[in-house]
């Protein structure tokens, strides 16, 4: 008897220890307002870890997602000791904005870029001294001393900034580096290149620069995609909104990517989380040299989207990025767990990852409580591992598109001009197989195309595959009109009538200038960055 009580007793205490190791949530503050001591809810905040007074940072954020919703511009400071809220009033300080880049180095918290008040976008730069309690703007770049103050005054529109943009990633990594970046992001356009500020030398330099809009070499312009910084240069990004703004693209997009800042290259990853916005991604501490980046949560379903396999809220995706080929895994962590939610802030911290806020997927509602992801590296091992990277659905209209064109376009239609080109000696027989494929061919065509145009969400036909898709469309639906006014035939041994060889002359070349132009668009479009 004795025994098996010693037995109960060792297995219980392995049982526990194993799952203490495994990551597990844990709310710090439930977000109820006490005397105004609680940040309001927000979702696109800024959030910074003071790693050795154990405090989060946090700055700005939005109250909702409708137009005209509150931006707030308000400084707070949660105490571990304490466990609770403090506002830091400033009378200097950034100008209300939210999704923009935010982080934390030494002493200080960063943010740069971001949206304002009636869509105001920013390129500027502040830090907050931790300690000293104050905002500072840093330049876009320091004047020189051998420069005078009237020639720098008249210099200072060439100053390389990045532009002004919201929905960007980056930021500092934790309390060893010098360098902010600010990747990618959104204003009237969605920008491919990447920026890094010297926080020492005080200045902005390019990194990344745009060169080819259809590269698979690198992401492709997007804007509300995660993104952490992995080590001084090196810098991961996840998913985002690729189509509008003179691009076309998922959206949401499931594509990550690592940025290799000595290099100046971009590295594709593996695909497994579920394609989304909005989502959240930071780093574990680390233990025993191994690195290790969380993605949590998101917004998986858009207009574009038909079908998708939503994750749980109590899956986390995480990426390895020590591996010579780094890759993603699915997690489940037990126990209690935040409502599932996006545009969350997290940030490393002393004993896991802090996050606060975001907004409930189920219900819309803004949120304001602080919860930590408990444990370091090590308990990612310790976790029990989720669905398999594989096992994600996702149909979207640009899927259909694809579909649809290649069966009408690559097909069908091809079929079509083939037998009208060979098969001539089997009369009648070619004229209705020609018939019947060009039919329904354009018809295929036509339902990919609206199916292309529903997956932009806005400013259609402002990019070349856009446009060489609509011009080919033209062409395409030319042909059948074209048909129903065609001269007569003429008789063997008859001699073509003018209006006759004229309509072949047309009917023949603009079948050619189509399939000229589908060639190149077909390129543009398999060149885009994976789903």
């Amino acid at each position: 008897m004795m025994d098996k009580i010693a037995l109960f007793v060792i297995t219980l205490l392995l049982t526990l220890k194993v799952t203490k190791a495994q990551l597990s949530w844990k709310l710090l503050h439930n977000g109820n307002n006490q005397n105004g001591t609680v940040p309001k809810p927000r979702r696109d905040a800024g959030i910074g870890s003071d790693l050795g007074r154990r405090r989060v940072i946090l700055f700005g954020g939005r109250e909702g997602s409708e137009k005209g919703s509150p931006v707030f511009d308000d400084t707070w400071i949660y105490h571990s000791d304490t466990l609770g809220w403090r506002l830091i009033n400033t009378k200097i300080h950034p100008s209300a904005r939210f999704s923009f880049v935010s982080g934390m180095s030494g002493e200080y918290f960063y943010i740069a870029t971001g949206e304002g008040r009636d869509r105001m976008f920013y390129n500027d730069i502040w830090r907050f001294h931790i300690r000293m309690e104050k905002w500072e703007q840093l330049p876009a770049q320091e004047k020189p001393d051998y420069i005078s103050h009237n020639q720098w005054s008249q210099s200072k529109d060439t100053i390389l900034t990045p532009e002004e943009r919201y929905g960007a990633a980056g930021g500092i990594y934790r309390n060893e580096s010098t360098k902010f970046y600010v990747s990618l992001g959104f204003a009237d356009i969605r920008f491919p290149n990447t920026f890094s500020y010297d926080s020492v030398g005080k200045s902005w330099y390019i990194d990344f620069a745009f060169s080819h809009p259809y590269s698979p070499e690198f992401p492709h312009g997007r804007c509300l995609h995660s993104g952490t910084m992995i080590a001084p240069d090196d810098l991961v990004i996840f998913g985002g909104c690729l189509t509008g703004g003179s691009t076309g693209g998922p959206c949401p997009s499931g594509d990550s990517w690592i940025f290799q800042g000595k290099r100046k290259v971009w590295d594709q990853l593996n695909n497994c989380a579920s394609p989304r916005v909005y989502s959240s991604m930071a780093m574990l501490p680390i233990a025993d040299g191994k690195r290790r980046v969380v993605l949590y949560g998101g917004v998986e379903k858009l207009p574009q989207v038909l079908t998708a396999t939503e994750s749980p809220a109590s899956e986390l995706v995480i990426l390895n990025p020590d591996l010579r080929i780094k890759r993603w895994e699915k997690k489940t962590v037990k126990g209690e767990v935040p409502s599932k939610r996006a545009s969350a802030a997290m940030v490393t911290g002393p004993a896991g990852i802090y996050m606060f806020g975001g907004i409930d997927i189920e219900s819309g509602k803004t949120m304001n409580d602080l919860w930590s992801l408990m444990g370091d590296s090590s308990a990612v091992d310790k976790t029990e591992t989720s669905t398999p990277c594989t096992e994600t659905t996702f149909y979207n209209y640009i899927m259909l598109h694809g579909i649809f064109m290649v069966a009408g376009w690559g097909v069908l239609l091809q079929w079509g001009a083939y037998i009208a080109r060979y098969m001539k000696h089997r009369d009648p027989l070619w004229f209705y197989l020609h018939i019947g494929c060009q039919v329904f061919g354009l018809v295929f065509s036509i339902v990919g195309f609206v199916c292309g145009v529903l997956s932009v969400q806005f400013d259609h036909f402002r990019f070349t595959h856009a446009i060489l898709g609509l011009v080919i469309m033209v062409l395409g639906l030319q042909q059948p009109l074209n048909a129903l006014v065609r001269p007569h035939k003429a008789e063997p041994g008859e001699a073509k009538s003018p209006p006759r060889a004229g309509w072949e002359w047309w009917h023949h070349n603009m079948e050619r200038i189509r399939f000229s132009n589908l060639v190149p668009g077909s390129m543009l479009a398999a060149s885009f960055t994976t789903l």
